[in-house]
This record gives C-alpha cells, structure tokens and sequence, in this order.
C-alpha cells in the first residue's frame, strides 16, 4: 500500500519539473547567462585581487590620512561571507588637500556598521597612486 502512495508521489514531483521546465529559458540562454555572470565574477575577483595588491602598498609604503565615506553601496557580492562593498572616499591628505577616491571594499561582518556616509576612517594612501589605499576598519578616528 505505501509503494502506490510513493509512486504516485513521483509522478507528480516528475509532473511539477516538466511544469516548471516548460517556464524556464531556452537550456542555451541559461549556459551564456550562467557564463556572463562567470565572467563578471572573475572580473570581479582579478579587482578585488589588484585592490588588495594596492592596498598592501598602501599599508606598507603609504602616508597616514584619514577618509571620510562620502556614499557606501553594497554590491550583492559576498567574499568568505563577507560582503564587498562600494566605496566612495574622500581623503584628506597630510598637505591638506581632499582627493576623491572610489573603490570595491570587502568589509568584515563587524565592520558594516563603519560604512556609512559622514562617517570618517583611518587609512594610509600612496600619494603617487591613490589606489594604493590600505584602510584601517579597526582604529577609531578622533
């Protein structure tokens, strides 16, 4: 008696997938998709990569500032669980003179509560290269 009942069970769940396969795009859409949004990631990853590449140099040769977060937009993407974060940076030099930066951020989980507009960071930036930016998410800024 419970074979009829999984039997029938299987062929309505057989039934719900030829539904639903009926509604979905073309097997050939979903491969370019799915390799369109492959591409984005690897491009993404090459980014973040070359940013934290920059951002070593920044840490280790570059000159103490501070940023102020001008606007901060989550992209959807997550790192480790971590999500990245668009940043757009103010940062006023030693000199005195502000520079406009713009970056892709992955920011821990703890962080998230520091990215947001007004709100001022430590960082140390390449004066020759203003994508050599490290920023400090640890130590506050008086």
């Amino acid at each position: 008696m419970t074979h009829v009942g999984f039997f029938k069970d299987l062929r309505t769940l057989t039934a719900q997938g030829k539904a639903i396969e009926k509604t979905l795009p073309p097997m050939k859409d979903r491969m370019a998709d799915a390799s369109a949004r492959m591409a984005e990631a690897n491009q993404m990853m090459a980014a973040m990569a070359q940013g934290a590449g920059q951002a070593t140099s920044g840490l280790t040769s570059g000159v103490a500032a501070t940023a102020t977060i001008t606007a901060a937009r989550q992209t959807g993407a997550m790192i480790n669980f971590n999500p990245v974060v668009e940043l757009e940076l103010l940062v006023m030099m030693p000199s005195g003179v502000p520079m406009p930066v713009a970056r892709r951020e992955v920011v821990q989980q703890i962080h998230l509560g520091r990215c947001q507009p007004g709100l001022r960071l430590n960082v140390k930036v390449d004066p020759n290269d203003l994508n050599g930016l490290w920023i400090d998410w640890v130590t506050p800024v008086y």
